[in-house]
């Protein structure tokens, strides 16, 4: 079933490659390394102790080595002067221009990211080399998402976010606070713990809003997650929308009858003003069913009781269960069976 399953995952991403996404290429890129660029962390720590970063004053700290390393300004602007944008780098006034509709974190994720893009712009390359990746677009949004990487390792280093991610059992709301970043920073994180020698749980994640796509995912583990379409409802990612900023943990069982524990919960995103709709999304991270109990969301779950397990597929066109009366597509490798006579529990089988 797994090999079948990869092919027509294979089939459905070319499909979806010739439609003019670009975001398999990125997520190939990431698998192939397992989520892990030792080069970049090694970069990221290079800044923390370059002298100027202070990790209590982290905004402050790159503010300044922009300016006396690279000599670039950073400041703030009103929302109306960059909009869509909440980033601009000025490259002819060397100065970086940050939306007042930031708040503090991602202020200093976005000054991380930028130091990224201009000081390790050769090693962002060399990774992107190696992969073989020619698209002008392919190679940006890559380039984009080792940013992103870089930034991650400067708030939270390596070795320190993994003892503590070990001391308190991959408390996420705990390592939020203790390295002043998001939520959903944390669990981006903790799917990059795979350094050799010092390897974490391997996680998979996946960010989903509120219409049931699927708008980021990482994976670290074997599961199949879908890269053509929405994820499987019976997931209780969608269910906490209803619950907003609870978490909802979650045993899941796929069709190999692989399982694993899923932890879910909303993230909010900024209002830049009282007319903006709602922005939130909800975030899915998960694990092997072996890892759970170094987690501190499995202290209380029978991971062994069959009742409480959710069956579930990588999504409708993926899912090979029979009478499930969550179907909202029928397989595209095969036809369910039909029987004019008999009502099913969907209007896909009898």
């Amino acid at each position: 079933y797994g090999e079948r399953l990869a092919a027509q995952n294979e089939a459905l991403a070319s499909i979806e490659s010739q439609s003019g996404s670009n975001e398999e290429i990125v997520l190939q890129f990431f698998r192939a390394n397992n989520n892990y660029f030792g080069d970049v962390e090694r970069c990221a720590e290079a800044v923390l102790k370059s002298g100027f970063a202070d990790r209590d004053e982290l905004y402050g700290s790159l503010k300044r080595y922009l300016k006396e390393r690279l000599g670039i300004t950073a400041r703030t602007v009103p929302i109306e002067t960059l909009k869509p944008a909440l980033r601009f780098f000025d490259q002819q006034n060397r100065q970086i221009l940050l939306s007042d509709g930031l708040d503090y974190t991602n202020r200093v994720f976005q000054l991380a990211h930028t130091i990224a893009l201009i000081e390790h712009s050769d090693v962002l390359n060399e990774q992107i080399e190696r992969a073989k990746i020619v698209s002008d677009h392919e190679v940006s949004r890559c380039r984009v998402e080792l940013a992103n990487y870089f930034a991650s390792a400067v708030m939270m280093p390596y070795d320190d976010f993994f003892r503590e991610a070990l001391r308190v059992k991959y408390d996420i709301d705990h390592l939020a606070a203790r390295f002043a970043v998001s939520y959903e920073h944390v669990c981006h994180r903790l799917t990059t713990l795979q350094k050799p020698g010092a390897k974490g749980i391997p996680f998979f994640f996946m960010r989903i809003d509120r219409g049931g796509n699927v708008t980021k995912r990482f994976n670290a583990t074997p599961i199949q997650l879908a890269r053509y379409g929405g994820a499987c409802p019976r997931l209780d990612v969608h269910y906490c929308f209803r619950v907003a900023g609870r978490i909802i943990t979650q045993l899941v069982e796929m069709p190999d009858n692989s399982r694993y524990l899923t932890i879910n919960r909303t993230v909010d995103r900024p209002s830049l003003s009282f007319t903006r709709e709602d922005n939130r999304l909800a975030l899915a991270l998960g694990c092997a069913i072996e890892h759970a109990p170094e987690t501190i969301y499995a202290a209380n779950m029978d991971l062994h009781s069959q009742r409480f397990v959710t069956e579930i597929g990588v999504n409708c066109r993926l899912c090979p269960r029979r009478h499930c009366a969550h179907r909202a597509h029928e397989p595209f490798f095969e036809n369910l069976q039909l029987d004019e006579n008999r009502r099913g529990v969907t209007r896909y089988e009898s």
